[in-house]
């Protein structure tokens, strides 16, 4: 992808790109990982962080970009070694604790205090914290507004009467500090340092540093890239049940073993790997990027899902990705998703697209071998090919869209 394509998209201006994000798959493209001094970022500085603007250090910000125009950011906080104090997941919501409780009306306070800030879509999850906002035009040192905004709010909220207790509970002291335990989402208990509320009976804790340093914050300079990330926090607590939930979490499975799969290939999938049975009615889809119609597209792959295919591709092309974008919403539908390149060995972590088709049990995503492959225009043909080998090896067909119509590649029946 072109440096600049990706500039256009985001540009990714954190402390530590992506490290403390909780996974975000946001749909936007990310600069590279830059190195800044925390205390530009509302934090206090970091030793080993470079100065902007020196010879061999990396500028923060978008070159040439001028924030006092008006910027609108994705803002990521974590807290300090990763402790879920702020609550815990219970199916697709957030159930905060008293200390999450106040820190949501904190964030939500910050317009109020600093009104050149607006606030969109916000989620405080169990370790970390969402937000999208808005920072007025005609400002004259934007940045560093936000900066002092970020930082009062994490003064704030660590000053907060459950901030030093190690579940984000009132303390008691006729309760033992174990038992404040409760509240971490067990998935994440094997990474949390347990530390004694230092109210209770007989604790002589330190006091604890509630946040990490610094901030991350993606600039968003399209539309397309602030849908996505509005999507991505209001799905973020399903997202983190599917992931590290103890009966939904996705985990890879390998190798697959279909008839539709070429054995001697290996094959990772996740999910439901039942969608490449032999009973099941699988339809390959590719649309041109020159196709305009897009609407006749997804409504013709629409009458297909209703018939009982399940519908398979790479969605890449726009055509594509609106077709997927109706299945992941529409009751019912089925869909398979296969990579360009393998699927990591690290834990899965779904696109926000797919989101609620992976809590239905209504998608798969596989994905060849074990190596990165690059993407390119030989890659991507060679992907084609093989999604229409998969969907015509049993009962199913193969459709190509391009501005003249369909085309009915290959069937099986």
């Amino acid at each position: 992808m072109n440096t600049r394509v990706v500039q256009a998209q985001c540009a990714c201006t954190s402390t530590s790109c992506g490290a403390a994000s909780g996974g975000a798959s946001s749909g936007g493209a990310r600069a590279p990982t830059v190195r800044v001094p925390a205390a530009a970022s509302g934090g206090a500085s970091a030793p080993g962080l470079r100065v902007a603007g020196l010879r061999d250090g990396h500028s923060r910000r978008l070159a040439g970009w001028d924030y006092s125009k008006g910027a609108s950011f994705f803002i990521t906080l974590t807290l300090e070694e990763r402790r879920p104090l702020f609550g815990r997941i219970e199916g697709d919501k957030v159930a905060l604790s008293p200390l999450g409780q106040e820190v949501l009306a904190a964030l939500e306070a910050i317009p109020r205090f600093h009104p050149e800030i607006t606030l969109f879509g916000h989620v405080v999850m169990p370790d970390h914290v969402h937000f999208n906002c808005h920072l007025a035009a005609g400002l004259p040192d934007p940045l560093k507004l936000l900066g002092r905004a970020i930082a009062g709010f994490k003064a704030y909220t660590t000053r907060l009467p459950y901030a030093q207790c190690a579940c984000g509970s009132a303390p008691a002291p006729e309760v033992e500090a174990q038992a404040h335990l409760a509240c971490a989402t067990s998935a994440y208990s094997a990474h949390t340092q347990l530390h004694s509320c230092a109210q209770s009976e007989g604790a002589s804790a330190p006091r604890l540093r509630l946040w990490r340093l610094g901030y991350h914050d993606h600039l968003c300079l399209s539309r397309e890239f602030i849908d996505s990330t509005e999507r991505y926090i209001a799905y973020n607590p399903l997202k983190w049940e599917l992931m590290y939930g103890v009966d939904r979490a996705l985990r890879v499975q390998e190798p697959l073993a279909s008839p539709r799969l070429d054995l001697g290939a290996y094959w990772k999938g996740v999910e439901n790997t039942g969608l490449l049975g032999a009973n099941k009615k699988l339809v390959s889809l590719r649309v041109s990027r020159s196709v305009t119609d897009i609407a006749s597209v997804v409504a013709r792959m629409e009458r297909a899902a209703d018939m009982g295919y399940v519908v398979m591709s790479g969605f890449i092309s726009k055509g594509e990705q609106a077709v997927r974008d109706m299945l992941c919403a529409k009751p019912g539908a089925k869909l398979i998703r296969v990579r360009p390149s393998c699927i990591p060995n690290a834990r899965f972590r779904p696109e926000s697209a797919y989101v609620r088709a992976f809590a239905e049990g209504r998608c798969l995503e596989i994905g060849r071998g074990n190596d990165e492959v690059a993407f390119g225009r030989g890659a991507c043909l060679d992907l084609n090919e093989e999604i229409i080998r998969i969907a015509t090896a049993e009962p199913g067909l193969a459709i190509y869209f391009t501005p003249q119509g369909a085309t009915k590649l290959a069937e099986h029946l």
